[in-house]
């Protein structure tokens, strides 16, 4: 039903360990290697997919971590790189799209019997690695997914796909030919853009027209994993994450950058935005979670894994049983629960 992903939580970020939600197989991705999504028509029952150890998915009701599916993945030892749920508010299902080995990506319907909708082997290099996608629902008749591509060949640009055909619609090209590490859709005035998190520049994307419109580079001296957007006063900012400890803000009603978030030296994974004043980031560095303030733009807080293990992927929940919480993966192939 709702998507989570776009939810303000109330809650001041402030967690202690609960428990482990889930032991799970090590996705070999960046940042979206687990997700939640409330269930249509079942009283709100909150589900976790993340993948098991035989290269499927299954799905955990959280409320009692019970196994309810598993969902077939590919037949051997394939590596599954991000799995990724999307809630289609025009036709009210829920889906799951994820990435193995050898390009393959598959999407489920998750409200219509967990049918495959589509397994598709797409047309990029043997060794590329789809490390994001994307559902993309601009209407009720129009429905479409989203690959990217992290490997720097000639035809490996990020496409669109028919959701319905599974046939290919566009290319977005540029003359970059980047890795691209993360996909994140933004609304402003009516049109939806595509951003493109990728090595040393962030690529914006009209997907109404599938024109670049805009590269937001500050430097060529580092990986852009993640990103999440803030608004204020009607200002929308793009916080872009690298493997240096810095975050860069930049508004995006001019495209200029707005300052930094700087934490001493480290390398950050996943960053997720709590609500449009608290924003979380994984930090590999020292096992840790950060928050920060987008009001001052500064670390508030550091909550240490006490797992000892690197934390690459966040997601926030309101807990059937502890309300508004946090869901962590690390190291470890363990799911970790947060809560107040």
């Amino acid at each position: 039903m709702e998507d989570l992903k776009n939810r303000e939580f109330s809650t001041n970020p402030n967690f202690k360990f609960k428990q482990v939600a889930k032991e799970t197989k090590c996705c070999f991705g960046i940042n979206d290697i687990f997700d939640i999504y409330y269930a249509l028509n079942e009283n709100n029952e909150l589900y976790l997919i993340s993948a098991d150890n035989n290269s499927s998915i299954s799905i955990i009701r959280l409320r009692d971590n019970k196994l309810v599916k598993n969902l077939e993945g590919e037949n051997g030892n394939s590596t599954i790189y991000m799995i990724r749920h999307f809630y289609n508010k025009f036709n009210q299902k829920d889906y799951c799209i994820s990435s193995f080995k050898r390009s393959i990506i598959k999407i489920w319907d998750l409200t219509d019997n967990y049918n495959i909708i589509h397994s598709i082997k797409i047309d990029y290099s043997e060794n590329t690695r789809i490390y994001s996608c994307l559902l993309y629902f601009p209407d009720k008749n129009t429905n479409y997914f989203i690959t990217s591509s992290n490997e720097s060949e000639e035809n490996d640009y990020t496409n669109i796909y028919d959701l319905g055909k599974g046939t290919l619609i566009s290319n977005l090209k540029n003359t970059n030919r980047v890795d691209v590490f993360y996909l994140l859709l933004w609304e402003n005035n009516k049109i939806d853009y595509l951003i493109q998190c990728c090595i040393y520049i962030v690529l914006i994307f009209n997907l109404q027209t599938k024109k670049l419109i805009n590269i937001l580079r500050k430097d060529d001296t580092t990986i852009h994993n993640s990103a999440c957007i803030i608004k204020k006063n009607e200002i929308s900012y793009l916080y872009v994450g690298n493997i240096n400890g810095i975050i860069d803000i930049w508004n995006l009603n001019n495209f200029q950058l707005n300052g930094i978030v700087k934490y001493k030296k480290s390398y950050f994974y996943h960053l997720l935005s709590w609500n449009n004043r608290y924003i979380l980031v994984a930090n590999k560095s020292d096992e840790s979670i950060i928050i920060i303030d987008t009001i001052t733009n500064k670390v508030i807080s550091v909550i240490k894994n006490l797992n000892e293990n690197i934390i690459i992927s966040l997601k926030k929940i309101n807990h059937p049983l502890y309300g508004e919480s946090l869901l962590s993966f690390d190291f470890s192939n363990k799911i970790l629960l947060w809560t107040h």
